[in-house]
């Protein structure tokens, strides 16, 4: 099969034709025959609590109040019967696949249990990447037989001798460790960088030399921009560009923020407009480029999926602002 028209492939929009007749390469030029319109990989979302999702109470309150220790949303899952879980990681995976979403990054609470919910529930065709989080006496090695690796809350939160012993029984398993970092006040860096993490969550908090140390050290940070303007945030992002650090964009709590990846983008634009500006291009690479970069490198491979906007010709501003004004479709298994 061949598409045409304009066509995202290696980072960049252009015109011309994709070929999926063996391995997908690009062509210049209009096929004759074959799909015409706008074609675009499916984003991921790179951070997301899908657990949460069954929480319908308007929260209230500061951060720590909301999703900190002891907060609203570890009171909930406390109490929560496994099938209203389920039923709400079902309903936020079906979500996600049906507004445009190839897979998503999930710091999964609770322990064993809650990496098991994850494997239970009912995702359809999404590819959930499961980060579990050690709880009470669980066994790290238990949770690492069962994910892709583990994700904390933050250094503020938890006892930092058991976050090494995480992060090293991780990548001594070559899995992935991420964590939270300076999201609701800064945080020691050095702490944060001497655990060295895959990917690092938030960092809206950090300064200029703290993004220096991250970028030098290659780490990928996945901003929430919706999320955090929940809490009263308001962080120029233009930082985390200047200081070369290769950006991912996710979604957060999904009692907080709907998981559509095309309302974060469009938000992320319209709030830098009259700040550090970032271009619909750069956008579309923070959910697109980056987390397949990173998934890579930690040997996580997707089976594509396309996001198919039939007969029309879309630029990059269209596709982050206006995506879902557009009729589309999604192409895949194409083998």
């Amino acid at each position: 099969m061949k598409v045409s028209g304009n066509i995202y492939f290696n980072g960049k929009l252009r015109h011309g034709t994709l070929d999926f007749s063996s391995t997908p390469h690009f062509e210049n030029g209009i096929a004759d025959y074959g799909l015409y319109g706008t074609l675009i990989p499916m984003p991921v979302n790179a951070h997301t609590h899908v657990g949460d999702s069954f929480i319908n109470d308007e929260p209230s309150g500061t951060l720590p109040d909301i999703v900190g220790p002891g907060g609203l949303k570890h009171r909930m899952l406390e109490h929560a019967s496994t099938s209203s879980i389920l039923h709400g990681i079902t309903h936020a995976s079906k979500f996600m696949w049906e507004s445009g979403t190839l897979s998503y990054l999930d710091f999964r609470e609770g322990g064993l249990k809650g990496v098991e919910l994850m494997r239970r529930a009912k995702t359809g065709c999404m590819h959930p990447v499961v980060l579990g989080r050690p709880h009470d006496s669980d066994s790290i090695e238990a949770i690492l037989d069962s994910s892709h690796g583990i994700a904390l809350s933050s250094i503020s939160d938890m006892d930092y001798e058991k976050a090494m012993k995480a992060s090293i029984e991780t990548r001594k398993n070559g899995k992935i460790f991420a964590l939270h970092f300076s999201e609701n006040k800064r945080e020691d860096i050095n702490l944060v960088l001497n655990l060295k993490p895959s990917f690092l969550v938030h960092g809206i908090e950090a300064d200029r030399e703290d993004l220096d140390l991250v970028s030098e050290r290659g780490i990928p940070v996945a901003i929430t921009p919706r999320s955090n303007i929940f809490y009263g945030k308001r962080p120029d992002y233009g930082k985390f560009i200047r200081s070369g650090i290769d950006l991912m964009i996710g979604t957060d709590n999904v009692f907080i923020t709907e998981p559509d990846i095309f309302n974060e983008m469009d938000f992320l634009y319209r709030y830098q407009r009259f700040s550090t500006y970032i271009s619909p291009a750069d956008i579309l690479k923070f959910a697109i480029d980056n987390p397949r970069k990173f998934l890579r490198k930690n040997r996580i491979n997707l089976n594509e999926a396309y996001i198919f906007f039939k007969n029309q010709l879309l630029n990059e501003y269209q596709i982050v602002t206006k995506k879902h004004y557009f009729k589309s479709s999604i192409l895949h298994n194409f083998e």
